[in-house]
């Protein structure tokens, strides 16, 4: 009876320990070594080597799965890659809801080194230089049954290759790419060709495949965007190290050419000095990149950055704020490890708050990373933070709430939901509607409480873009928030509404520096020759360099040599320098180099 009764409290004890352990703020890995985060969170371990191994950067759909791209665990020499393609998409699955995944798929594999993953109308698209491909599960059984090459011709060399894609809010795909050259022919025959790194974008179809931005850094990996539209990545290479720098965040804009200064610059139209490195880090190899969008971490957390960071072992927390028309950081470690095989390189918002964070393990060891010796045997993991006293959300997904069979006017008011996940599903289904929608986007762009939602019309509204749907997004050039009139302008460019001119005049001369920036790029977009005189006046008090670069960026797309010409002897040396600039650097310049 008394053995009974030790037995009894034996198991009892394990069972303790173990339920101890997985609300902890730490987790025992390896030989000793712990995974931590702050007091006040949990982590535990959602997926172990049995159902991914060598995860690298995920993708959570509008279901809960996760699409993961794997490593080999090979550390196969760039162009090798597409001769040896032993990488692959791995999809898990928690099937009974406790956030622990317990069902794993190979979705697609003999890829090259896929560097990101996007779920999107359907289809999963996955960056695996040399291609950027689409992936068809036409049966729904979690394994890919269609592939296609949407475009190709990026080089590759190791993990600095193609990322992503990103899904922006304008409905377009973004891709980062390192400076390894590439030669692609686009879908309207057009060859692009160079070796500089660069952001791209492409329609869903691979149309309309344009460099944004770029420099002459190694390695830009994952990308964000903030409500308004902005985007914010992590690269590596700013400056080769010194000084104990070296990586960092980028707040990308159209046209901005960024460090390190390097012969490849000379690619692009350049508007002065190469502009600024938004956080500079130290040599810690920054991957994945998130905004936070809900609460369930704490009200703090709610527009903050994490970066996973390969070499300190660790995530980090930036708190991101409004620095003239860029942003600046406060850094802050959230996520720690003791553990010298623990490389995170992804983290993710899932919907109920909690974050997932992907450990790629200890195969790593080409290029930046400080990693010298392949460990091939620590095959990584996925694990979950959690706030301790975060309330529970019910029905994440909004499954409940049966999206696909409501109204606009229903979806429309479930943009303002508290459920992240929600409100983005919600905004998907009513662009898909199209102009069947944009009355009830067009009441949520001006009724909207919150500012980030009147954005999210906003962009929505840009992505539907039949006359009427210009006409609402062109109406929020004049809300009373900075960021909504931001989103609006940079709807306006992308959609080069020429509605839009008079009040983009007026915004670049005298607004918020955001929106002045924002105004000068779409003024450029659009390419309306009449905002020449109006830029160049603009230029006069241009202080912050972003907004300087807008300006200079659009004269230069703009070609109006004449104007340019004669602003030569205005009185404010701005202006002389904003056309001397543009002047030099339009194509079929007038000035002519003195012998």
């Amino acid at each position: 009876m008394h053995s009974r009764k030790a037995l009894a409290f034996v198991i009892s004890s394990i069972f303790l320990t173990a339920c101890t352990q997985r609300i902890s703020n730490s987790i025992k890995v390896g030989a000793g070594y712990t995974i931590s985060v702050p007091e006040g969170f949990t982590i535990e371990r959602v997926a172990t080597p049995e159902l991914t191994q060598y995860p690298m950067l995920a993708f959570l759909d509008d279901r809960g799965r996760l699409f993961v791209a794997e490593s080999s665990g090979k550390n196969i020499k760039g162009k090798d890659m597409p001769n040896q393609p032993e990488c692959r998409i791995s999809l898990l699955e928690d099937t009974n809801g406790d956030g622990v995944f317990d069902r794993s798929k190979v979705f697609a594999d003999k890829l090259s080194l896929p560097m990101g993953a996007l779920w999107h109308r359907g289809s999963l698209y996955v960056a695996s230089a040399p291609d950027f491909l689409r992936f068809d599960d036409t049966n729904d059984d979690g394994i890919a049954d269609r592939k296609e090459a949407i475009l190709t011709g990026w080089n590759i060399l190791n993990t600095s290759s193609l990322h992503g894609p990103f899904l922006g809010p304008d409905g377009w795909l973004y891709m980062t790419h390192g400076r390894h050259g590439y030669k692609i022919q686009t879908k309207e025959g057009e060859q692009l060709e160079g070796l500089a790194s660069r952001i791209w974008r492409s329609r869903i179809d691979g149309t309309g495949l344009e460099r944004v931005a770029g420099g002459g850094h190694d390695n830009p990996v994952e990308l964000t965007f903030t409500p308004a539209g902005e985007m914010i990545g992590t690269m590596t290479y700013f400056m080769d190290p010194h000084n104990g720098l070296r990586d960092g965040l980028l707040h990308y804009v159209e046209g901005g050419v960024y460090p390190k200064p390097h012969a490849v610059v000379s690619e692009f139209k350049r508007t002065g000095d190469l502009l600024p490195v938004m956080t500079k880090f130290a040599r810690i190899a920054p991957a994945g990149l998130l905004q936070y969008r809900g609460t369930s971490l704490g009200a703090d957390f709610k527009g903050n950055l994490l970066t996973a960071q390969f070499n300190p072992h660790r995530i980090q927390r930036h708190k991101l704020f409004r620095d003239g028309a860029t942003f600046r950081t406060e850094d802050s470690d959230f996520v720690t490890s003791t553990d010298p095989d623990f490389h995170p390189t992804d983290v993710i918002e899932d919907a109920d708050g909690s974050l997932l964070f992907l450990d790629t393990g200890g195969w790593y060891v080409d290029a930046c990373p400080l990693s010298v010796i392949a460990k091939a045997d620590h095959k990584g993991a996925v694990y979950r933070v959690r706030k301790v006293d975060a309330a529970k959300i019910d029905d994440p997904r909004g499954v409940n709430l049966k999206l696909d069979s409501l109204a606009p006017e229903a979806l429309a008011k479930l943009m303002e939901d508290a459920r992240p996940a929600v409100q983005a599903r919600s905004l998907e289904l009513l662009v898909s509607k199209g102009e069947a929608a944009v009355n009830a986007l067009a009441n949520a762009s001006e009724q909207a409480k919150d500012a980030e939602v009147r954005c999210a019309a906003v962009f929505g509204l840009g992505r539907i873009a039949t006359p009427a749907a210009l006409k609402f997004a062109r109406a929020k050039l004049s809300d009373a928030e900075a960021q909504v009139r931001t989103a609006a302008a940079r709807v306006t460019g992308m959609n080069k509404d020429r509605d839009a001119v008079e009040r983009l005049l007026q915004m670049v001369q005298q607004d918020e520096w955001p929106v002045r920036r924002q105004a000068a790029t779409s003024l450029g977009q659009i390419g309306e020759a009449r905002a020449v005189a109006v830029l160049l006046a603009a230029a006069a008090d241009a202080e912050d360099r972003f907004v300087e670069h807008g300006i200079i960026y659009s004269l230069i797309q703009l070609k109006d040599a004449p104007a340019m010409l004669s602003s030569l002897n205005a009185k404010e040396p701005r202006i002389r320098k904003a056309a001397l600039i543009a002047l030099d650097q339009m194509d079929d310049s007038p000035l002519q180099q003195v012998q």
